[in-house]
């Protein structure tokens, strides 16, 4: 038994910090993950592996599946991502979720200039093989990568809770994880980014939606300690 209505609360605190932790530990495990790839790709042999790995592909780069990749790569791109993210905003003004309102575009344009900052300061050329679809810059970390796993990631963490319909839910769930793996696939794929590039926009969305993730549990604890409040 609790003996005070002190001691319940303390309780309660410790469990809202348990829920924080998980994704506070997976936060720190993308940012070193992320590290040791920086370090990592300026080795011979993970540049030789990377070169393997695309050319690994290009057995199943026929006619169809380059029109396919093309066409998917489209959606880690900014131009169509800002128009998925308005819907998305017109959706949770529905839902009277403002967190979720600002949280979304405030990420995507700190992730985009997170983004040109790492690119800027690794400056790793981009795979040195004719490219399918046209692209210019840096190549590491992936911006396509970096897009698709924070806005798809935030959008299974903002948008899922508040889809009522179970398979609804679960269907949404399973097209934004989709939608991140295809888009990372897709890059290498087309012979503009390699491997590891790909690994470190992971890496990096990683750690924004997990930085995401805390800061709602920060704030849901904040309001049920404000509800709590005489």
């Amino acid at each position: 038994m609790i003996r005070s209505e002190r001691e319940r609360k303390d309780l309660e605190m410790k469990a809202d910090r348990r829920s924080m932790y998980p994704w506070f530990f997976a936060l720190l495990t993308f940012l070193l993950a992320f590290l040791v790839l920086v370090l990592a790709i300026r080795h011979p042999s993970v540049r030789s592996l990377d070169n393997t790995l695309i050319l690994m592909l290009d057995p199943i780069r026929t006619p169809p599946m380059i029109d396919f990749f093309s066409k998917l790569t489209d959606f880690g791109a900014s131009r169509l991502l800002i128009p998925i993210i308005v819907l998305c905003l017109v959706f949770f003004l529905y839902k009277k979720n403002g967190i979720a309102f600002f949280l979304l575009p405030i990420v995507f344009f700190a992730e985009r200039g997170v983004n040109s900052l790492l690119k800027h300061w690794i400056m790793r050329e981009r795979p040195d093989f004719p490219h399918l679809v046209p692209e210019t810059g840096y190549s590491f970390p992936s911006g396509h990568t970096m897009n698709a796993a924070s806005v798809y990631g935030l959008l299974i963490l903002l948008a899922a809770p508040l889809i009522q319909t179970k398979w609804l839910r679960r269907l949404w769930t399973a097209v934004c994880l989709a939608m991140i793996l295809g888009i990372g696939f897709s890059r290498p794929f087309l012979r503009v980014h390699f491997f590891s590039d790909i690994l470190a926009g992971y890496c990096i969305g990683g750690v924004l939606v997990c930085g995401s993730a805390c800061l709602l549990i920060f704030i849901e604890r904040l309001r049920c300690h404000d509800r709590k409040m005489p």
